[in-house]
Order: structure tokens, then sequence, then C-alpha cells
């Protein structure tokens, strides 16, 4: 694996982009301008199958020290996966089997090539060190750190007073979880700012064992298109890294208009004085669709986004499409959809035999194309712009 030479000149504002705080940066900083090779850290529990920008937030940030020479390490816990991190969770994450993590690892490695550099990334599992772990030496780890630190977890007092459990399991996730960061003798760990906590714990354990204390960049958690949430799979609000590049561009000209300074630094590869032009000197409509571009255009081609582009000005501009249409969510768990009912259900129609007239007299489009088929239904989960007659919309949202 050849890795390009050091930047000690790099550009530190470049480099720490988007960072909400940045831990130990001083003896950080050292570090970079004395040469020295950094081993980043950024670890993830194989939970989920699919990736998407929240995710790919970190991953941006890895890359821009894997351009500066730096070992770019991927933790993947499929050990600690096992247990499930508790961190935001009001109640005990279910146990994985190790066929679902192992298909979950296999999964996510076919998509962190669209912003890792895969040729000089390391990808490493905390099963190397934790399997092989005596009972004996993590009890006597165990005597060096403190119970009551572990207590101050937010999420352990939310369930304690709500008379919900907290089991043992679980309340040592946050040391094995620093372990890691000892045994790969980290330098700086990049993460959001969810998992401080347990970062913080890799620093005392690697003091405890004569290492110098990693440093922690953490950075912030993406909002989803709805502007409200984080951005995740569970609720539906989420840019997926492998969804096809209409999707991609759709979803990206959905998401609120205030929250495109932090699309622009999190979810692009642009440098940060390029964000800040286009964003001083476009209007947001176009802000928008150059966001989309790059986006679409980093996780498939320049091709791809221009043709997302231009099936978006198709369907959505070109049709005179209000911008207060109503949205309607569906659960995805009951699919197929058919067009009927979801016709009736979205308010479009009174009834499923006047959804039918309207078929049948050529009055409804799906996504700008005329739809004459009433057995059509929908089969996977997405989002969809119908529209009935001239003046009648609505979007609808399969999750």
């Amino acid at each position: 694996m050849s890795q390009r030479p050091v930047d000690r000149d790099v550009n530190l504002d470049e480099l720490f982009a988007g960072a909400t705080e940045i831990i130990g940066r001083e003896a950080l900083e050292k570090k970079i301008r004395a040469g020295r090779r950094l081993v980043v850290k950024h670890g993830v529990d194989p939970t989920a199958r699919d990736l998407h920008l929240g995710y790919a937030v970190n991953y941006q940030a890895m890359r821009r020290f894997q351009d500066a020479g730096h070992t770019v390490v991927l933790l993947i816990g499929d050990y600690t996966c096992r247990i499930g991190d508790p961190t935001g969770k009001d109640k005990t994450r279910p146990e994985l089997s190790r066929e679902q993590i192992e298909a979950n690892i296999e999964s996510m490695l076919t998509q962190v090539d669209r912003v890792l550099d895969v040729d000089t990334l390391v990808v490493r599992r905390n099963s190397e060190w934790l399997d092989p772990m005596a009972l004996a030496d993590f009890l006597r780890l165990g005597t060096r750190l403190s119970a009551a630190r572990l207590w101050e977890r937010d999420m352990f007092q939310r369930r304690l007073a709500a008379g919900e459990g907290v089991m043992v399991h679980e309340f040592l996730y946050p040391v094995l979880q620093g372990y890691d960061s000892y045994a790969l003798e980290s330098d700086i760990t990049i993460n959001g700012s969810d998992q401080k906590f347990n970062e913080l714990m890799g620093r005392q354990i690697q003091q405890l064992f004569g290492q110098d204390p990693q440093a922690l960049m953490i950075m912030p958690m993406l909002p989803g298109t709805d502007g409200v949430e984080k951005m995740s799979q569970s609720l539906g609000n989420y840019i997926g890294l492998a969804e096809p590049p209409e999707e991609q561009y759709g979803k990206v000209m959905s998401i609120p208009d205030d929250l495109m300074p932090l699309f622009y630094t999190l979810a692009t590869r642009l440098p940060q004085g390029d964000c800040d032009r286009i964003l001083e000197s476009m209007g947001p409509m176009d802000a928008k669709m150059r966001l989309g571009r790059a986006i679409v255009e980093q996780y498939h081609s320049a091709e791809a986004a221009q043709a997302a582009e231009q099936h978006f000005v198709r369907v959505h501009r070109k049709k005179d499409v209000p911008d207060d249409v109503p949205a309607v969510d569906f659960d995805a768990a009951g699919l197929p959809l058919g067009l009927l009912n979801v016709l009736t259900e979205a308010g479009l129609t009174q009834s499923n035999g006047e959804a039918r007239r309207v078929i049948k007299q050529g009055g409804l489009r799906l996504d700008g194309e005329q739809l004459r088929d009433a057995r059509f239904a929908f089969e996977a989960p997405g989002e969809h712009l119908i529209q009935k007659g001239k003046r009648h919309f609505v979007r609808i949202r399969i999750r």
C-alpha cells in the first residue's frame, strides 16, 4: 500500500472543516507540522446495510486526512456490534446474528469507496483484539476505571429515571470502544457528537497504558431532508449513497433552504471557499441545484448529475408544480401498494372508482409521466410526485 507524502503545510482550516469541536487540537497540530504520519481512526458498528450522507460526514473528513498523507483506519466494530452501542437509545438494542453482521459489513465496504480512497484505506475489525482478550485482563483494566464516570452517561440516567434497566454489557460498551483507540494507537478519532463520551474513554485508556491521548474531531449530526431530525434510515429522511441519481438529486432539492450551508460543508468535497462563494452569489434555487449536482457527481458521475438535473427540471419545474405540495407518508411494510388505494388515501380522489375514471381519462401523471394503468402498484420505498389534472398535486413518501 503506497501512501502520499505527509503534507505538513496542509491548510488546517480546510482539514478540520465542519468540526464542531477538536479536543487535543494543540498537540495534534504539532504532530502535523512536524510531518508525523497520523493514525486517523473512525469506528462504526455494522448495524445497517446501507450508508447515507449522515455517515459520509465522517468519511468526507477522513478523506481530507487521506489526501494529506495520513493513515486512515476504518474500524469495524464486529465485536462491539454483538453488544450494541447504547448511545442515544432508551432501550437495549436487539442482538444481531453473525450472519447479519457479516452481510452488513460486506454491503458497507462496497459503498465507502464512493468517498474514501480504498487503495490507502486500512480496514480493521475490533474482534482482532477483543475476541482473544482474557477475562482477567479485562477485569484488570476495570480496576483502573471509575464506575461513577460511566454512570454519568445521560442515556443511562434517562433510563433509570424512566424505570428502565441498564444491562451490564451496555454499561461496559464505552470501555470496549475506548480500548479500540489503544489497540490502534490512534492519534485522532473522527466521529459524531453522539460518540464523544465513548471516545473520551479512549483518551483515558490510552493514558493508562502510557500512550499519547488521541485527539477528538467531533463532527455534527447531519439533519435529514425534513430539516428536523438527524438523518436516519428508520425515519425515512435520508439520502443514500447508493441511491439512483434522480432519487439523490430530488431528495437534495427537498431539503430546507437554511440547511444548504451545512450540506455544502458536510456533504460535498468542495473547498469551503467555493461553498461560500456559491452561497453568496447564487439564489436559493440555483444554489440548491448546484448542491444536487455536486452530490450526485461524487456518488455517480458528472453525466449522471446532469441527467438527474434535467429530469428534475422536466418533471418538477416545467410542469408548474407549486412549492407547497402536500406530502403523505406510506409505510413500506405494506408494499406493494396499489395505485388506486394510494390515490384515495392521499386525498386526490374520493374513491377507487373515481381514481379509475381519472386514470382512464388520462388525467393522472406520476413523476411527470402520464399513467394509464389502473393496476399499477408501487413496489419499493421512495418518493413520488402525483398530479391529477392541472392543479392537484400530492407527494407520496413510501418509507
